[in-house]
Protein backbone atom coordinates (compact mmCIF):
# COMPACT_ATOMS: atom_id res chain seq x y z
CA UNK A 1 0.00 0.00 0.00
CA UNK A 2 0.60 3.72 -0.76
CA UNK A 3 0.95 6.65 1.35
CA UNK A 4 1.49 10.14 0.60
CA UNK A 5 3.39 12.42 3.24
CA UNK A 6 2.34 16.42 3.93
CA UNK A 7 5.64 18.90 4.51
CA UNK A 8 4.97 18.93 8.72
CA UNK A 9 4.74 14.96 8.68
CA UNK A 10 8.17 14.53 7.06
CA UNK A 11 9.48 17.26 10.07
CA UNK A 12 8.38 15.14 12.85
CA UNK A 13 11.62 12.95 13.66
CA UNK A 14 13.29 16.18 14.07
CA UNK A 15 10.46 17.95 16.41
CA UNK A 16 8.89 15.38 18.05
CA UNK A 17 12.20 11.99 17.72
CA UNK A 18 9.10 9.70 16.02
CA UNK A 19 10.34 7.40 13.66
CA UNK A 20 7.78 8.04 11.04
CA UNK A 21 9.60 5.37 8.94
CA UNK A 22 9.49 2.87 11.31
CA UNK A 23 5.70 3.14 11.79
CA UNK A 24 5.44 3.17 7.94
CA UNK A 25 7.46 0.00 7.22
CA UNK A 26 5.09 -1.61 5.31
CA UNK A 27 4.22 0.86 3.20
CA UNK A 28 5.46 2.50 -0.18
CA UNK A 29 6.07 6.25 0.41
CA UNK A 30 5.55 9.27 -1.73
CA UNK A 31 6.00 12.88 -1.46
CA UNK A 32 4.61 15.34 -4.37
CA UNK A 33 6.82 17.59 -5.20
CA UNK A 34 5.52 21.44 -4.10
CA UNK A 35 6.35 19.58 -0.54
CA UNK A 36 9.96 19.29 -1.33
CA UNK A 37 9.46 22.70 -2.35
CA UNK A 38 8.34 23.90 0.95
CA UNK A 39 10.93 22.00 2.57
CA UNK A 40 13.73 23.25 0.01
CA UNK A 41 12.50 26.88 1.44
CA UNK A 42 12.30 25.90 4.96
CA UNK A 43 15.86 24.39 5.13
CA UNK A 44 17.22 27.89 4.77
CA UNK A 45 16.19 29.44 7.83
CA UNK A 46 18.31 29.43 10.63
CA UNK A 47 15.65 28.21 13.18
CA UNK A 48 14.84 25.08 14.39
CA UNK A 49 11.94 24.82 11.30
CA UNK A 50 15.37 24.60 9.05
CA UNK A 51 17.00 22.08 10.71
CA UNK A 52 13.54 19.85 10.81
CA UNK A 53 13.13 20.76 7.23
CA UNK A 54 17.36 19.85 5.90
CA UNK A 55 16.93 16.81 8.21
CA UNK A 56 13.16 16.00 5.90
CA UNK A 57 15.05 16.39 3.09
CA UNK A 58 18.05 14.34 4.02
CA UNK A 59 15.52 11.54 4.84
CA UNK A 60 13.53 11.59 1.70
CA UNK A 61 17.31 11.26 -0.22
CA UNK A 62 18.50 8.21 2.19
CA UNK A 63 15.22 6.19 2.65
CA UNK A 64 14.53 6.69 -1.11
CA UNK A 65 10.99 8.33 -1.36
CA UNK A 66 9.31 9.03 -4.19
CA UNK A 67 8.67 12.40 -5.62
CA UNK A 68 5.68 12.60 -7.87
CA UNK A 69 5.49 15.68 -9.85
CA UNK A 70 2.96 18.73 -9.45
CA UNK A 71 1.96 21.57 -10.25
CA UNK A 72 -1.02 22.97 -7.63
CA UNK A 73 0.11 23.99 -4.45
CA UNK A 74 1.09 21.47 -1.81
CA UNK A 75 -2.45 20.97 0.09
CA UNK A 76 -4.38 20.89 -3.24
CA UNK A 77 -2.01 18.29 -4.52
CA UNK A 78 -2.30 15.93 -1.75
CA UNK A 79 -6.26 15.95 -1.33
CA UNK A 80 -6.79 15.32 -5.32
CA UNK A 81 -3.55 12.70 -5.63
CA UNK A 82 -4.90 11.01 -2.55
CA UNK A 83 -8.60 11.23 -3.79
CA UNK A 84 -7.68 9.93 -7.44
CA UNK A 85 -5.22 7.08 -5.94
CA UNK A 86 -7.20 6.20 -3.01
CA UNK A 87 -4.42 6.37 -0.94
CA UNK A 88 -3.83 7.50 2.73
CA UNK A 89 -1.97 10.46 3.64
CA UNK A 90 0.41 11.24 6.64
CA UNK A 91 -0.21 14.85 7.79
CA UNK A 92 -1.15 16.72 10.78
CA UNK A 93 -1.92 20.24 8.96
CA UNK A 94 -5.64 20.86 10.27
CA UNK A 95 -6.95 22.70 7.51
CA UNK A 96 -6.14 19.37 4.91
CA UNK A 97 -6.64 16.90 7.89
CA UNK A 98 -10.63 18.69 7.76
CA UNK A 99 -10.49 18.57 4.33
CA UNK A 100 -9.09 14.69 3.95
CA UNK A 101 -11.92 13.69 6.59
CA UNK A 102 -14.27 15.30 3.99
CA UNK A 103 -13.72 13.37 1.41
CA UNK A 104 -13.26 10.23 2.87
CA UNK A 105 -9.81 9.60 3.00
CA UNK A 106 -7.42 8.04 5.82
CA UNK A 107 -5.29 9.68 7.69
CA UNK A 108 -2.23 8.67 9.55
CA UNK A 109 -1.02 11.26 12.12
CA UNK A 110 0.93 12.30 15.20
CA UNK A 111 -0.92 11.74 18.52
CA UNK A 112 -0.03 13.18 21.95
CA UNK A 113 3.37 14.23 20.15
CA UNK A 114 4.54 10.49 20.55
CA UNK A 115 2.99 7.95 18.82
CA UNK A 116 1.29 7.42 15.12
CA UNK A 117 -2.10 6.71 14.56
CA UNK A 118 -4.11 5.59 11.43
CA UNK A 119 -7.95 6.85 11.53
Amino acid sequence: MKVVLDTNFLMLPHQFGVDIFEFLKDYTLLVLSPCVKELEALSKKKSDDGVAAKIALELIEKKKVKIIDSKENADKAILEYAKEHKMPVATNDKELLKALKTNGIRIIRLRQNKYLVEE
